[in-house]
């Protein structure tokens, strides 16, 4: 005679165990792909920014008729600390600046004055820390002449990125012409993970002033020339 008692049905203690040695395999094997798509999304994220900051810098400049300059800036905590330059060679590691702020410099001055200076975009690689776990995105930036093909020169002392009323790219600091040069050297400027090195993202600021993004969907079929350069 069949017993119409319900027989209780569940999972032993080993097969319990062997499932969750099973998803911690899983999960080992998951998670550094999961960093690695995180990290590149983030770097590529970080490299837009700066593209769309370097393209509306420059298509300020020609609309007001006033160069549109570009520095360093540590990026403020609170409303409270004005945003201000920094110097290129201050960035030890993201420890001495944390972004960039684009102005338009109303009194062609070549620097930054909070009060007079119209602040038109601030860009965060990293938040203001001095915790080298939460720096997440680093910068490797150089300049380089015209038929030059390694980028190796430093932005020194006080200079700034900076686009002209006619779109023209140059470096270099103060009022006086003779203190820029314009429409000479390029900049290149590569977005690098902390972790992973081989994760970065590629933008070259050109004599011209058009800047060129090598990354995205023609990464491996990009033939602009200034893609090639290398960095040093």
């Amino acid at each position: 005679m069949v017993s119409s008692k319900p027989t209780s049905a569940g999972f032993t203690l080993i097969e319990m165990l062997i499932v969750i040695a099973i998803t911690a395999i899983l999960a080992a094997i998951a998670l550094p792909k999961m960093e690695r798509m995180i990290a590149s999304q983030r770097i590529t994220n970080r490299a837009d920014q700066m593209f769309a900051m370097f393209q509306f810098a420059r298509a300020e400049a020609i609309r007001t008729n006033k160069p549109v300059l570009i520095c360093p800036t540590v990026i403020r905590k609170n409303t409270a600390n004005a945003n201000g330059c920094e110097q290129f060679s201050n960035y030890n590691e993201g420890h001495g600046w944390q972004g960039f702020l684009a102005f338009n410099d109303l009194n062609m001055d070549g620097a930054y004055t909070a009060t007079i200076d119209s602040s038109v975009r601030v860009v965060a690689l990293n938040q203001n820390t001095n915790d080298d776990n939460k720096i997440k995105a680093l910068i490797r930036f150089h300049t380089c002449n015209a038929n030059q093909a390694i980028c190796n020169g430093d932005i020194a002392r006080d200079d700034k990125l900076g686009f002209m009323p006619d779109g023209q790219f140059g470096i270099g600091n103060g009022e006086n012409a003779n203190g820029w040069v314009i429409g000479q050297s390029s900049v290149l400027v590569e977005v690098v993970d902390r972790r992973y090195r081989d994760i970065n993202r590629r933008i070259i600021l050109t004599p011209g002033g058009k800047p060129v993004a090598c990354y995205g969907q023609s990464d491996n079929k990009n033939t602009n020339t200034y893609c090639v350069l290398q960095l040093s």
